[in-house]
């Protein structure tokens, strides 16, 4: 279930009923969620956008600061922690399979950002025109060697904790950024609505 957190003093933009229930819903125990609350930023986690005609992403979460828009893909992380020890052992030791070294990970972790960016700045654009920034990270498990596009995108738990700090002392979120935070959740909301009821349907 989406869920998002922000301070109270954050806009929470038009659709004031929907922000009440998603900032209503508990944060998961994960240990990257509750990092994400803690900090302080608006975040935002599950969140489902069309892409293109026919496709869809899910994103696991989006968090605002005063440097714009962020999403996080955190699954592999959760996989990892959740899987057992013998497992862990494997993959830490450069297991087969890693998805650092696959081209059709690079390409689903790109269509993320641009998913968001596409959402926000189409409809959205700024007083000045200029686009809300829009960075893409992913959470790893342990250190393991990266694609060159992948490299500066990478960030271990400690790396995710300290870059929230950073953010989180940057000072005030501008308020387009806000306002692209809050369609974001309204994109989403509506989209899995219309899409509940598509398969909802009854053939006629």
């Amino acid at each position: 279930m989406t869920r998002a957190h922000r301070n109270p003093d954050f806009p929470a933009g038009g659709d004031a009923v929907l922000w009440q229930q998603l900032c209503g819903q508990p944060a998961a125990d994960d240990p990257v969620t509750q990092m994400l609350v803690a900090s302080g930023l608006p975040v935002m986690h599950g969140i489902i956008l069309p892409f293109g005609t026919d496709e869809r992403v899910e994103i696991d979460h989006i968090f605002a600061s005063a440097d714009g828009l962020h999403t996080l893909h955190a699954k592999h992380y959760i996989a990892w922690i959740n899987a057992p020890s013998s497992e862990k052992e494997t993959r830490s030791q450069g297991g087969a399979g890693n998805f650092a070294y696959n081209n059709d990970f690079l390409q689903s972790f790109l269509k993320l950002a641009e998913a968001v960016s596409t959402t926000i700045n189409d409809p959205l654009p700024t007083q000045d025109g200029t686009p809300v920034p829009v960075t893409g990270h992913f959470l790893l498990p342990y250190k393991v060697p990266l694609m060159a596009p992948l490299q500066d995108h990478a960030l271990l738990l400690p790396e995710l904790e300290s870059m929230l700090n950073t953010l989180a002392g940057r000072g005030t979120i501008p308020a387009e950024y806000g306002e692209a935070w809050c369609h974001i959740g309204t994109v989403h909301h509506k989209y899995v609505v219309a899409s509940s009821q598509i398969q909802n349907r009854s053939p006629i």
